[in-house]
C-alpha cells in the first residue's frame, strides 16, 4: 500500500507541475485544486509511514520542504481563483516552479542519496 501512495503522490506531484509550467491551472481549476489536496494529504501519508527511520540532520530539511509544497499549493489555489492580474499569476507561477523545482530536488535527496 505505501508504494501505491508513494507513486500516486509523485504522480500529483509530477500534474501539478506540468499545470503550472503549461499555464492550465486556470482551465482544469477542478482537476488542479483537488491533485493539489490529494498531494498533500499522500505526503502526509509518507511522511508519517517512511521517515520512521529518518537519517541524522533531515528535520531541517524536511521542514523546509513542507513549507515549499504548501507554498507550491498555495499558488495552485490563487491562480485557480483566478482573479489575478496577468502580472501577478505570471509572478504566481515563477514563484510556484521555483518552489516545485527545491521540493523536488530536497525530495530526491532523502529517498536517494542520504539513507
Amino acid at each position: 500500500m505505501t508504494n501505491a501512495v508513494l507513486h500516486l503522490h509523485l504522480a500529483l506531484g509530477l500534474l501539478l507541475l506540468g499545470f503550472i509550467a503549461a499555464n492550465r491551472v486556470r482551465k482544469f481549476r477542478g482537476l488542479a485544486v483537488t491533485a493539489a489536496l490529494l498531494a498533500a494529504l499522500t505526503g502526509t501519508f509518507n511522511f508519517m509511514t517512511r521517515m520512521k527511520d529518518a537519517p541524522a540532520g533531515w528535520h531541517a530539511f524536511i521542514g523546509i520542504k513542507i513549507l515549499l509544497a504548501l507554498h507550491v499549493i498555495a499558488m495552485v489555489f490563487l491562480i485557480a481563483r483566478g482573479t489575478a492580474p496577468p502580472e501577478k499569476e505570471a509572478r504566481y507561477r515563477k514563484g510556484a516552479l521555483a518552489s516545485a523545482a527545491a521540493v523536488t530536488l530536497i525530495g530526491l535527496y532523502y529517498s536517494n542519496f542520504a539513507r
